[in-house]
């Protein structure tokens, strides 16, 4: 780190000057030589040889071992002002100049390394330069060491990375740091220690020659010298500036040991004999330039008591002496001759310069001594400004002997308005004077309570004692002729003003940190408070007045030239930073850059002048003296950023709340200082925490931009884009006028209705800075400085990043593992549950399969863009910035135009699976560096909080809080940083692409009838190079599934409806994939075709369908899969015409007797004329059957059996719509066990109709009541009613249903078109039963059936039909009822028997019992009947008269029916079913066919007339 030059402790210095020597010496090379020197800048006594003539001892090292030589080491040789000042200052001139040579680089080394070949390339010779040659020119360097530099007193030159054995007086090698010892380099600095120690013997004696000096005055010209340098010895005359150092000869330097006199030639005639001896005093200082004992007297002739003690003659380690003995006695009247007073004058200025060379050697006891006893002369004789310096310089003798841990005293004279003879009052009780300095620095402190009390007394008389010292100067300014000059009074209050500091912000004042940061210039610790301590004497008032006693006035009106009034005021500015006065410290700062610009474009003029050339054209030779970038290793030594126009102007902006500290950056590879769009270029396009950085960067710098003034900062700016393009600083001037566009923009991020987006500049004054930036880089770029570029400006240039949506058929569609594992078993379970679930109908969200992206494919987003600004935006190269897996994206230029919202495509192809984060866009703006801006998507803007508790200073700590981080502060709620969205995506592998090759369908378009059955087959090819396809499912989807799906979702259909839209859906859908068993499994290959043959059905409203193809590539095993996988969709559309053929409608339907067409139409007529007594069986016989040829047909199918079950004919009518003939065909399957199947065909004409009687057995249902099922899964219901339905219309409603399904189970048909032989089916769902064709098809729970019958013999009885019998008269028969219960559960019931006249109503007036007897009741109570049982109940009764007479039965259940359970026989709770269809009430049941009794007379002619019947009966059953 370098050494601070306005450090307490500068005067305890030796400055050295460093020089390379020779043309090899390379910039990075002297860096990492001055690197290896600094860090040995401090030398211990103890370890310096002493020089072993005896005539140089004064500064002997044995004299105070625990001492140390602090070296300030410097590259650039001192202002003339800094000159002028010296021998008052002696620090501030060169002592010692270094000579730094390159081993490595010399022609005796060069291409050592090198085979002879390459060296002969490289041109060099062919036979070494000889090291001796070599010497000799560093030699001769040294000489001209020494001539350029004669005041210093020692010269030497350092030979670094080389190995020579014998080498010249004043010439030193340094080996590499491979070959060195961790003490080489120390044992160098020891040795020019030594040197330099002995040399200043001889110094110290020339200025002891001397009678006086003069003090330093003010030269008009701050180049010309000093006044005071005429009372320096010849051999301090003036040295002339570096540049000009060689033109003149000089003497050469005492320092060198070539064989001359041992005296300077300068040096006085006389110098003080020490017969070749040290001085008599064991220190070997010169002796006491008091000459005589007597004091000075005051003006008015009286003494004065002695202020201090004298020092001994003899040694400060002889016998022990008295305090008496140690005393000097300096009284005198001051108001003696004027060449006594004059005398002593003299003699104490040359005490302080002794002093001052005792205290740069390190020996800090000699040096306070002696300083002491000049001050108590000056102040006697009123020498004002050597009586400050010799305090200024105990000061620092007091504090380099704190430093060092020993034991010191403070001496009286520094306490302010002392009396000479006592102790002086201190401010700490604890401080204990000593009134012999004999001892003092003889030993480490051993009582640490003793030197903390010391401390704490010396860091208490600080502020009195500091401000005394600067009194002292200024009274000398009004009082006295003797006038020190402005930079050496500012220099030394800000000394002061930086110490006060240090102990001001320590807990325990001057503690052993604060020396070590003092005295090392080491960096304060992070732990250290910016608090200053409790218990603290020293405020920030006294240290601010005394720090800005060292303001100079202004440039016009100072005393100072340009230099030293801009490192005075740049010296104020850091000690303000540390005591947080910030607004001062900003005004410091605008008064530097102020001052600054003028005398920058003068010397740029003056420089062009000199060149002659115009300004502007020196600009290549101006900028490149000023880049200077450090070496590497020269940084790592370094560890302060540079401090230099780049640093001043960051000041300024910092304190201005332009910029913060974070907004400044020093390189770990140079401490040049970069500017923060360098950080960007080097560093952020990899840095992974990229958005939170941005985003906090933008609300500070939008916290920046809302405190203090816009209008003063702008004018701040302009102030630095002048003073870089007066330097000229190219990069500055673009970074300033970057920063200018960025603190004059509105620094948010505007909604879609925001309209307060506008900067706060003029549009030409934009359109301006716009062209001056390109301006500048177009320079940069012909001066070949490539680093030049600006940052730009708005941190809000990426609004937003989407994926833009690909085509339909590359699109991806998500599965869950879940999904995939029941595409197998969808086919087989289909067959079973046509509603099972298939995830691959279901509409996909296209949302989350738009951020997937297939590896290898080229994918489009859309990038906004914004422009807040009135010019226009260049962008040369955009890209995304993408991290995760490998992503290109070619960047692309454009152009946005003023004050807009543009958006761009940007296109990128991710390069492997994985996961795929886009953080922005890296972007490069035409003069500007390349950087990554992260996306800001959403609106915002700086929301602060007014509220005046929270008003503050802008980057310090709320007053309620310990923390500088605002969010921390209890009860503050800081604005909220704009989030930056970041779009992650899921990057899968490859996926194949399939295309439609070919379509067996014309113009993918087909035509049908309804009903009809059709195929086409789809050629499908997989495009894809290199991945194939292992996975494909084929779906459907149809113009009817829209309205199906809508009519199933409605709440008002009933159970009917809800079942036959099931079943469309479950069982005719219109397009089927008719899969191939040997290409179930069978993968794709790439460029590999495959064939799909679909099936499709023509229905009503069938208009359009698509085909659905899903695709995709597993690669691995299904069981494999864990997480997810994706499947591409291919939509081919297919159009579809269907035209009606055959409707069907059903009109009618009759129920049939059992063997009714076992009897003659004769025996049909007389049943349905309701024949009497007078028909005879003969007439009916007789009469001749009338038949129609279509029932007749159908008739002579039918089985004529008595055991034949009950009969219904429906009639159905066919309707042919189409212009051609159309033949149906009817198949009725087999209804019950006695039944035989049988087809029917006819043909229809066009457009015509056609009605078909269709004769079926009726049927029972054992319970026609049951619910009605729904076919999908998903929506089974216990209990399914209609809307609206009451229990009476549900039960009819569900025998309908059933009875209907009983009837489609059994009758099918089908249509052939005769012209082009195309066939389908003939929908027969459409039909719909109502109650009375549901009555006349349904059997009865119980069937009723009632006979004539004698008990013993049949011969008297006839059957002559199913139900009518002839009897005679007046025998005794029964009437049996036989009941056979049909269903499944018992009856308990009631029987009732109604006999009467036939053609008769029943409430006809007649005296029954004279035509009739009936033996017991006609109604009876009968015993259960079991499920399936069959009773016959038995009736006696006689005929009287002759007639035709009916019977009839009813059947009343006598219980409620009750469900019974078969298996254990109980009878089940009845729940909710019952509610449905309401309390069931009793049954009751009537004969179907009446028994028909005709009584008769006449029996034998009956039997005459009975064969033909019989012959007739038995042909009929056969």
């Amino acid at each position: 780190m370098d050494l601070d030059p306005l450090s307490i402790v500068t005067p305890a210095r030796v400055k050295v000057l460093l020089l390379p020597i020779g043309d090899h010496v390379r910039q990075s090379r002297f860096a990492g030589f001055v690197a290896r020197l600094q860090h040995v800048n401090v030398v211990r006594l103890g370890d310096v040889s002493p020089d072993n003539r005896p005539h140089r001892t004064t500064f002997s090292p044995l004299a105070f071992p625990n001492g140390r030589v602090l070296y300030d080491l410097s590259t650039a040789f001192p202002p003339q002002s800094h000159i002028n000042l010296a021998p008052f200052e002696i620090y501030r001139e060169p002592l010692v100049v270094v000579g730094i040579a390159d081993g490595g680089a010399l022609p005796c080394n060069k291409g050592l390394d090198t085979p002879t070949a390459e060296r002969f390339e490289a041109g060099f010779i062919q036979q070494s330069i000889r090291p001796e040659d070599t010497l000799k020119g560093l030699s001769s360097k040294l000489v001209e060491l020494k001539k350029d530099f004669p005041k210093a007193l020692v010269h030497q030159i350092l030979l670094f990375d080389t190995e020579i054995s014998e080498l010249p007086q004043g010439i030193y090698q340094v080996l590499s740091p491979e070959k060195s010892r961790t003490t080489t380099v120390k044992t160098i600095m020891c040795d020019l220690t030594s040197r330099l120690l002995a040399e200043m013997t001889i110094y110290a004696k020339s200025i002891q020659a001397l009678s006086s000096l003069d003090s330093p005055t003010i030269s008009a010209d701050s180049g010309a010298f000093n006044s005071a340098i005429s009372a320096v010895p010849n051999h301090m005359g003036r040295i002339p500036r570096l540049s000009s150092a060689a033109e003149s000869p000089r003497p050469f330097s005492p320092a060198d040991d070539h064989p001359t006199p041992s005296h300077r030639v300068s040096m006085p005639a006389h110098l003080p004999s020490d017969n070749g001896t040290r001085s008599s005093t064991p220190e070997g200082r010169p002796p006491s330039p008091h000459g005589t004992r007597t004091p000075p007297t005051k003006a008015n002739g009286t003494g004065i008591s002695p202020a201090i003690n004298s020092p001994p003659k003899g040694s400060i380690h002889g016998g022990s002496r008295t305090a008496s003995q140690d005393r000097v006695s300096v009284n005198g009247s001051i108001g003696g001759s004027l060449g006594e007073r004059e005398r002593n004058k003299g003699k104490g200025r040359i005490g302080v310069v002794i002093g001052a060379m005792y205290l740069v050697s390190g020996l800090w006891p000699d040096a306070l001594k002696e300083l002491v006893q000049s001050a108590a002369i000056a102040k006697n004789s009123s020498d004002y400004i050597w009586h400050a310096k010799a305090m200024d310089y105990m000061l620092v003798c007091l504090l380099m002997c704190a430093w060092a841990g020993m034991d010191f005293h403070i001496p009286d004279i520094l306490f302010p308005s002392s009396p000479l003879q006592t102790s002086a009052p201190s401010k700490s009780s604890s401080h204990s004077t000593s009134n012999s300095l004999s001892d003092f620095g003889t030993r480490k402190s051993l009582d640490p309570r003793t030197r903390a009390a010391t401390l704490r007394s010396l860091t208490t008389l600080l502020p009195d004692l500091t401000t005394n010292i600067l009194n002292l100067y200024s009274r000398a300014w009004t009082f006295t002729d003797d006038k020190l000059p402005p930079l050496s009074f500012c220099q030394s209050a800000i000394r002061f003003a930086k110490l006060l500091t240090a102990a001001h912000l320590s807990d325990e004042g001057l503690d052993d940190g604060v020396l070590a940061r003092l005295v090392l210039n080491t960096d304060a610790p992070q732990h250290v408070s910016c608090k200053p301590a409790a218990a603290n004497f020293i405020s920030r008032t006294e240290i601010v007045n005394v720090l800005f006693r060292a303001y100079p006035p202004p440039m016009t009106e100072s005393l100072l030239s340009i230099t030293d009034h801009t490192a005075v005021l740049a010296g104020i500015i850091p000690v303000l930073s540390e005591l947080g006065c910030n607004r001062k410290k900003a005004l410091v700062l605008n008064d530097l850059t102020a001052g600054l610009l003028p005398a920058l474009v003068q010397a740029r003029k003056d420089g062009a002048a000199e060149m002659g050339m115009h300004p502007a054209a020196s600009l290549a030779s101006l900028n490149a003296s000023v880049r200077i970038i450090p070496a590497e290793r020269f940084a790592a030594a370094h560890n302060e950023p540079e401090r230099g126009i780049r640093n001043l102007l960051a000041q300024v902006c910092q304190a201005y709340a332009i910029t913060w500290e974070g907004s400044i950056i020093a390189s770990s590879a140079d401490d040049s200082l970069k500017y923060l769009g360098e950080e960007a270029r080097s560093s952020n396009l990899e840095d992974s925490n990229l958005p939170a950085r941005v985003s906090s960067r933008v609300l500070h710098q939008a916290t920046a931009k809302a405190y203090g003034s816009q209008q003063l900062k702008v004018d701040v700016l302009r102030l630095c884009i002048n003073i870089c393009e007066a330097l000229p600083d190219l990069e500055g001037a673009l970074h300033y006028s970057a920063e200018l566009l960025r603190i004059a923009g509105s620094g948010i991020a505007p909604g879609p209705e925001s309209s307060d987006g506008s900067p706060g500049l003029p549009i030409d004054e934009q359109v301006r800075l716009s062209n001056n930036i390109s301006r500048t880089l177009g320079a940069a770029r012909h001066l070949g400085i490539e680093s030049a570029e600006a940052e730009y400006w708005d941190d809000f240039l990426v609004r937003g990043i989407e994926i833009v949506q690909t085509s339909p058929s590359k699109s991806l569609i998500p599965h869950s593992k879940r999904e995939l594992d029941i595409i197998d078993t969808i086919e087989i379970e289909k067959e079973r549950n046509p509603f099972i679930y298939n995830p691959f109908v279901k509409k996909k969200s296209a949302t989350g399969s738009d951020q997937v992206l297939v590896a290898d494919e080229e994918r489009l987003f859309r990038i906004t863009l914004q422009n807040l600004y009135d010019f226009d935006i260049a962008i040369e190269s955009i890209s995304l910035k993408a991290e995760g897996t490998p992503f290109d994206c070619p960047p692309q230029s454009t152009l946005i135009g003023p004050y807009r919202t543009q958006t761009i495509l940007l296109s990128g192809i991710p390069l492997g699976a994985g996961s795929l984060k886009i953080c922005g866009c890296t972007a490069k703006i035409r003069g500007c560096c390349e950087r990554t801006f992260p996306t800001f998507d959403k609106p915002w803007t700086l929301k602060t909080d007014i509220k005046s508790r929270h008003v503050q200073e802008f980057g310090k700590a709320h007053p309620d809080s310990t923390s500088s981080d605002p969010g921390k502060i209890k009860g503050y709620r800081g604005p909220k940083a704009p989030m930056a969205t970041e779009l992650v995506s899921q990057v899968i592998s490859a996926q194949p692409n399939i295309v439609v090759k070919d379509i067996s369908a014309p113009q993918s378009a087909l035509t049908l009838f309804e009903g009809e059955v059709a195929r086409f087959t789809v050629t499908l090819q997989n495009a894809s190079r290199t991945v194939p396809v292992d996975l494909l499912l084929v779906l459907f989807d149809d113009s009817t599934a829209a309205w199906r799906q809508s009519a199933l979702s409605s709440k008002e259909l009933n159970a009917v409806d809800l079942y036959e839209l099931e079943l469309d859906s479950a069982h005719k859908q219109p397009f089927r994939w008719l899969r191939k068993e040997n290409h179930m499994n069978k993968p794709i290959g790439p460029g590999e075709e495959t064939h799909i043959e679909i099936e499709v059905l023509g229905r009503p409203g069938l208009s359009s369908g698509t085909v659905q193809v899903d695709y995709g590539f597993l690669g691995i095993p299904k069981p494999d899969i864990k997480d997810r996988f994706f499947t591409r969709q291919l939509l081919i559309p297919i159009t579809v015409t269907v035209n009606p053929g055959i409707n069907v409608l059903l009109t009618d339907c009759v129920a049939l007797p059992g063997d009714q067409f076992g009897r003659s139409e004769y025996a049909q007529k007389l049943q349905s004329r309701n024949v009497v007594d007078e028909i005879t069986i003969a007439n009916i016989v007789a009469d001749k059957p009338i038949r129609q040829d279509g029932i007749q047909t159908l008739i002579e199918l039918m089985p004529l059996s008595t055991h034949a079950s009950p009969q219904c004919l429906f009639l159905l009518d066919f309707h042919n719509t189409w212009s051609n003939a159309i033949s149906i065909a009817l198949v009725i399957s087999k209804c019950t066990p006695h039944s035989q199947p049988f087809e029917y065909a006819l043909s229809i004409g066009p457009r015509q109709s056609q009605r078909i009687p269709i004769p079926m057995p009726r049927i029972y249902l054992d319970n026609g009541h049951t619910p009605i099922p729904s076919l999908n899964p998903a929506n089974k219901r216990q209990f399914v009613v209609s809307a609206n339905s009451t229990p009476g219309a549900e039960r009819a409603l569900r025998e309908a249903f059933w009875y209907r399904e009983a009837f489609l189970k059994h009758v099918r048909s089908r249509w052939k078109e005769e012209v082009t032989g195309r066939t389908g089916d003939v929908e027969l769902r459409p039909l719909r039963f109502d109650p009375r064709i549901v009555s006349c098809f349904k059997l009865e729970d119980l069937d009723i059936r009632l006979s004539v019958g004698s008990g013993q013999s049949d011969e008297n009885i006839k059957r002559i039909a199913s139900s009518t019998f002839v009897i005679p008269t007046k025998c005794y028969l029964n009437v049996v009822t036989k009941l056979h219960n049909r269903s499944s559960a018992p009856i308990q019931s009631l029987l009732r028997l109604q006999p009467m006249l036939a053609n008769q109503p029943q409430t006809f007036p007649l005296d029954f019992s004279k035509m009739l007897l009936v033996n017991g009741v006609l109604q009876k109570t009968l015993p259960p009947l079991a499920p399936g049982e069959t009773t016959d109940v038995k009736t006696g009764f006689l005929a009287l008269s002759s007639g035709v007479y009916e019977w009839n039965a009813v059947v009343e259940e006598l219980a409620t029916p009750t469900k019974i359970d078969r298996g254990s026989g109980r009878a089940r709770a009845a729940t909710g079913e019952l509610d449905v269809l309401g309390n069931m009430s009793r049954r009751s049941w009537i004969a179907e066919e009446k028994c028909i009794i005709v009584a008769m007379d006449k029996m034998d002619e009956v039997r005459k007339e009975d064969d033909p019947v019989s012959e007739r009966n038995e042909h009929a059953q056969g």
